[in-house]
């Protein structure tokens, strides 16, 4: 005897097993390249975030031009959000400098529903410092573990473009940077086009991320105390940090942590994002430093130099609708 299934019903069905078998995936590679190695200053790190703005493949060149600024700049760490298209991801890696990126964080992947659109999250890290596997480690139902590298998808709006459509998340890894200090590295990128308090709600549940998985580390034996841990989170936030309401609501949310460019420039402004050329100057982007979480002190870190650039090809046209943030950043003995 056959059993009749409405159409409806076996849609049903189909989501329901979508939703059940539902998992997450970290591709990395490690170049074997795990020893310490000095910096230039001995007590300085150097970080790059960047909206890369990798919806679609870019143009001839552009990517040329990028890896050859990184590879001329050798930052300790590089961050890129906005990294969907499969084939510029796949030309930076082969661009990379693998004898000196000891990690390389190549996406982190949402392979279910109704994550399945845009199931990238466009997070792209690298680092010269080896990384810390942290597998062993049980951080809870909302936090997931790929490979050691820890990772959550944040809360959707629908919006009236098709921002919404893409997996805004927070990734974070922990690095050796010598025998003793831990630097825990935190990236994210926040929905652009929405209400505000759903990009507020998005930056509780980055928050809570952090102070879990942090909580979690400074327990475990890969770290002595949280006074040789650094927590740095960076990122594209898409909150403004000339809105004085915004940005103050911003550091409240998500612990209170010091943004380095406000700090080491003053009120010099410098904008990452522009909506048009006659629109006022807005910075999107940041480097925020942790000098505490919950009952955890942490090793404070100050930027000796941290300022915008704007990456250029070849025939001096600007390769994302952003601006990266560079930062030398100096670790408090």
């Amino acid at each position: 005897m056959k059993v009749y299934i409405p159409k409806l019903s076996k849609i049903l069905i189909v989501v329901f097993l979508l939703i059940m078998i539902s998992c997450s995936t970290i591709d990395y590679m490690n170049n074997g390249n795990n020893h310490l190695k000095p910096n230039r200053s001995g007590n300085e790190i150097s970080l790059f975030t960047y909206n890369i703005k990798a919806i679609y493949d870019k143009k001839e060149g552009q990517i040329d031009s990028l890896m050859g600024y990184i590879t001329k700049e050798k930052f300790d760490f590089v961050l890129f959000q906005e990294l969907f298209d499969e084939s510029t991801r796949d030309e930076i890696i082969d661009k990379s400098d693998t004898s000196f990126y000891s990690t390389i964080i190549s996406r982190v992947d949402y392979n279910s529903f109704p994550e399945f659109i845009f199931q990238d999250a466009g997070l792209y890290m690298m680092a010269s410092y080896p990384r810390i596997d942290l597998s062993e480690i049980e951080f809870g139902e909302d936090v997931k573990n790929s490979n050691g590298i820890v990772h959550m998808i944040l809360e959707k709006e629908i919006s009236k473009t098709n921002d919404y459509l893409a997996n805004k998340s927070v990734m974070g890894s922990l690095f050796a940077i010598n025998d003793t200090t831990r630097l825990f590295l935190f990236s994210t990128h926040v929905q652009a086009i929405g209400t505000r308090e759903h990009k507020q709600f998005q930056m509780k549940q980055i928050y809570s991320f952090i102070d879990t998985t942090v909580t979690k580390v400074v327990k475990s034996r890969f770290v002595n105390s949280s006074e040789n841990l650094i927590v740095i989170l960076a990122g594209d936030f898409n909150s403004n940090a000339y809105s004085l309401e915004s940005f103050r609501a911003m550091q409240n949310i998500l612990g209170n942590p010091r943004d380095l460019h406000m700090e080491f420039n003053g009120n010099k402004q410098e904008y990452t994002w522009r909506f048009r050329s006659n629109s006022r100057p807005r910075r999107f982007d940041y480097i925020l430093a942790y000098d505490s979480l919950s009952t955890n002190t942490f090793k404070k870190v100050a930027a000796t130099y941290i300022n915008t650039k704007d990456v250029k090809d070849d025939q001096n046209n600007s390769i994302s609708d952003h601006k990266a943030l560079k930062a030398n950043i100096r670790l408090n003995k």
